[in-house]
Protein backbone atom coordinates (compact mmCIF):
# COMPACT_ATOMS: atom_id res chain seq x y z
CA UNK A 1 0.00 0.00 0.00
CA UNK A 2 1.54 3.35 -0.98
CA UNK A 3 1.82 6.29 1.40
CA UNK A 4 -1.10 8.70 1.24
CA UNK A 5 0.65 11.78 2.66
CA UNK A 6 -0.74 13.84 5.53
CA UNK A 7 -3.91 12.50 7.14
CA UNK A 8 -5.16 15.39 9.26
CA UNK A 9 -7.79 15.44 11.98
CA UNK A 10 -8.89 18.22 14.32
CA UNK A 11 -10.45 17.17 17.64
CA UNK A 12 -11.70 19.41 20.43
CA UNK A 13 -14.18 19.58 23.27
CA UNK A 14 -15.72 22.27 25.43
CA UNK A 15 -16.90 21.32 28.91
CA UNK A 16 -18.79 23.17 31.63
CA UNK A 17 -19.85 22.15 35.13
CA UNK A 18 -22.32 24.00 37.34
CA UNK A 19 -22.92 23.40 41.04
CA UNK A 20 -26.68 23.77 41.56
CA UNK A 21 -26.56 23.15 45.31
CA UNK A 22 -23.81 21.91 47.62
CA UNK A 23 -24.56 18.33 46.58
CA UNK A 24 -26.31 18.56 43.17
CA UNK A 25 -24.40 19.43 39.99
CA UNK A 26 -24.90 19.48 36.22
CA UNK A 27 -22.30 19.22 33.45
CA UNK A 28 -22.26 19.43 29.66
CA UNK A 29 -19.68 18.64 26.97
CA UNK A 30 -19.53 19.40 23.23
CA UNK A 31 -17.01 17.23 21.35
CA UNK A 32 -16.14 17.22 17.62
CA UNK A 33 -13.72 15.39 15.34
CA UNK A 34 -13.19 16.87 11.89
CA UNK A 35 -11.28 14.77 9.36
CA UNK A 36 -9.19 16.04 6.46
CA UNK A 37 -8.76 14.58 2.99
CA UNK A 38 -6.18 12.29 1.43
CA UNK A 39 -5.34 11.85 -2.26
CA UNK A 40 -6.94 8.92 -4.09
CA UNK A 41 -5.77 8.72 -7.68
CA UNK A 42 -6.94 12.06 -9.16
CA UNK A 43 -9.30 13.19 -6.39
CA UNK A 44 -9.29 14.07 -2.69
CA UNK A 45 -11.32 11.82 -0.38
CA UNK A 46 -12.16 12.26 3.31
CA UNK A 47 -10.39 9.55 5.29
CA UNK A 48 -12.90 9.58 8.16
CA UNK A 49 -16.42 10.64 9.08
CA UNK A 50 -16.78 13.97 10.89
CA UNK A 51 -18.26 13.20 14.31
CA UNK A 52 -20.21 15.30 16.83
CA UNK A 53 -20.99 14.23 20.39
CA UNK A 54 -22.97 16.09 23.05
CA UNK A 55 -23.07 14.89 26.68
CA UNK A 56 -25.25 16.05 29.57
CA UNK A 57 -24.79 14.92 33.19
CA UNK A 58 -26.78 15.34 36.36
CA UNK A 59 -25.01 14.23 39.52
CA UNK A 60 -25.53 14.09 43.25
CA UNK A 61 -22.71 13.89 45.79
CA UNK A 62 -23.95 12.24 49.00
CA UNK A 63 -20.70 12.91 50.87
CA UNK A 64 -16.95 13.01 50.14
CA UNK A 65 -16.97 9.30 49.27
CA UNK A 66 -20.28 8.54 47.48
CA UNK A 67 -21.59 10.00 44.23
CA UNK A 68 -24.39 9.14 41.78
CA UNK A 69 -24.44 10.39 38.15
CA UNK A 70 -26.89 10.07 35.25
CA UNK A 71 -25.67 10.84 31.74
CA UNK A 72 -27.23 11.33 28.31
CA UNK A 73 -25.08 11.36 25.16
CA UNK A 74 -25.96 12.04 21.55
CA UNK A 75 -23.50 11.11 18.78
CA UNK A 76 -23.84 11.91 15.08
CA UNK A 77 -21.41 11.35 12.22
CA UNK A 78 -21.44 12.00 8.47
CA UNK A 79 -22.00 8.30 7.70
CA UNK A 80 -25.42 7.93 9.34
CA UNK A 81 -28.74 9.65 8.82
CA UNK A 82 -29.76 9.39 12.48
CA UNK A 83 -27.73 9.86 15.62
CA UNK A 84 -27.05 7.45 18.46
CA UNK A 85 -28.59 8.01 21.89
CA UNK A 86 -26.92 6.69 25.03
CA UNK A 87 -28.22 6.77 28.58
CA UNK A 88 -26.04 5.75 31.50
CA UNK A 89 -25.80 5.78 35.26
CA UNK A 90 -22.80 5.57 37.54
CA UNK A 91 -22.41 5.09 41.26
CA UNK A 92 -18.90 5.81 42.52
CA UNK A 93 -17.24 5.07 45.83
CA UNK A 94 -13.99 6.86 46.65
CA UNK A 95 -11.60 5.28 49.13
Amino acid sequence: MPNVGDADVLSYYIEAKYKITLQLFAAARWNQQLYGTVPDEEQQLKWGNDTLRVDGVLGYRFNNYLQLKFQYSFTHDDAGQTGEHLFGGQFTIRF
